[in-house]
């Protein structure tokens, strides 16, 4: 008796961690319960990163600097990246003095009582071809719109793409709305190590 118990005990466990193995198996993994993910995020050149736009109706191109972003972004894993970031207002340059000066206006972006423009992504969605679809909060002269970017990577850079309405943030350099029409780009270059 004292030989078949230890025998007995062993293949009880056998048995019982082969049909545990199968059972588990058997449960498609979804990435759902993954305790550590282990995809490093890409490392952007925040220095040589760049925001450009293009007012249309007066075909006026500019920048605005004083970045300060926290991207955390990686092509093979987009469901868990953000997107969060601020731009300084009285860095404007529209290549035009007095141009930039009247845009820190009350009436127009109000430099002295919001001074930042914000994003806050909620949302990254891969459409496939290296294009993602960051949506998120966009908040200008403290009024709020989500607003969706177009980011393509293409292992150098993350290149990106918007456009606002500038009235529906309470700018209006044309009375007729249509003609309020800003394209944003962004260039985040990659850090090569």
């Amino acid at each position: 008796m004292k030989k078949i118990l230890p025998i007995l005990l062993l293949t009880c466990t056998l048995i019982y961690s082969q049909q545990f193995n199968a059972d588990m198996n058997s449960i498609p993994y979804t990435g759902e319960y993954a305790l550590v993910n282990d995809i490093q995020t890409l490392n952007f050149d925040f220095e040589k990163s760049k925001v450009s736009f293009l007012f249309v109706e007066d075909d006026t191109n500019g920048t605005i600097g004083g970045l300060d972003f926290d991207i955390h972004f990686n092509p093979a894993d987009p469901e868990n990246s953000k997107f969060k970031g601020t731009a300084k207002v009285k860095t404007l340059d529209t290549d035009n003095f007095l141009r930039d000066g009247h845009l820190m206006w009350k009436k127009f972006f109000n430099e002295d009582d919001y001074p930042l423009i914000k994003y806050n992504s909620t949302q990254v969605v891969d459409f496939e071809d290296n294009t993602f679809k960051v949506i998120g909060d966009l908040t200008i002269k403290g009024i709020t719109k989500e607003t969706v970017i177009t980011f393509i990577y293409n292992k150098d850079s993350l290149n990106g793409e918007t456009t606002i309405n500038t009235s529906d943030f309470g700018i209006n350099i044309h009375n007729e709305k249509e003609k309020n029409k800003l394209i944003v780009d962004f260039y985040f270059p990659v850090k090569k190590f």
